[in-house]
């Protein structure tokens, strides 16, 4: 009876977690100074369960086939992501974002959120949520932490999905 209830302890607690994470001994937390170019596909992610897109999947820019994406930031703190496309052109996309406190930045692609009324969202809930935040590590790799939540719910029935995962990114010199 005891080994039941530390099996269903600790699964509990194990469902109940925040997530991924990475240790804040081995990030370095952005300023605005970022530059560099990085492969476009991750070599690790943590949340696999939910896939392993590339670097432009993560920011909705899909059809694109190469090996690298250049990412910087521009003098307003927007987000420019460089690439070759698949003709070979060059292009650029510019998202906007923010810093925030605990020094990550912040790219919200999507962030719809409609609750009736207000504040209480058992009568009716629709959330259309795609959150990005970028860190890098200390050994230069970049980190995308993307959460998403695409879900509806009208009284008790509800459907959707949501997830997070974060994508390990390296940089080539």
């Amino acid at each position: 009876m005891a080994r039941l209830i530390i099996i269903l302890a600790a699964l509990f607690l194990y469902a109940c977690g925040t997530g991924v994470s990475v240790r804040k001994s081995k990030v370095k937390y952005l300023d605005g100074q970022l530059s560099g170019t990085f492969d476009n596909n991750a070599f690790k992610v943590n949340g696999c369960r939910y896939g392993s897109p590339t670097l432009l999947d993560l920011f909705e820019i899909y059809q694109v086939r190469t090996d690298s994406v250049s990412v910087a930031f521009d003098g307003s703190g927007a987000l420019e992501l460089a690439y070759t496309d698949n003709d070979g052109e060059w292009k650029k996309d510019k998202l906007k974002g923010s810093f925030t406190k605990k020094g990550y930045y912040e790219v919200f692609l999507r962030n719809d959120k409609k609750e009736i009324p207000p504040f209480f969202s058992i009568i009716y809930g629709r959330y259309n949520v795609n959150r990005i935040r970028m860190v890098l590590t200390t050994e230069g790799d970049l980190i995308i932490d993307n959460t998403w939540d695409e879900s509806a719910n009208i009284l008790f029935l509800g459907v959707g999905d949501k997830g997070r995962r974060q994508s390990f990114f390296r940089q080539k010199l």
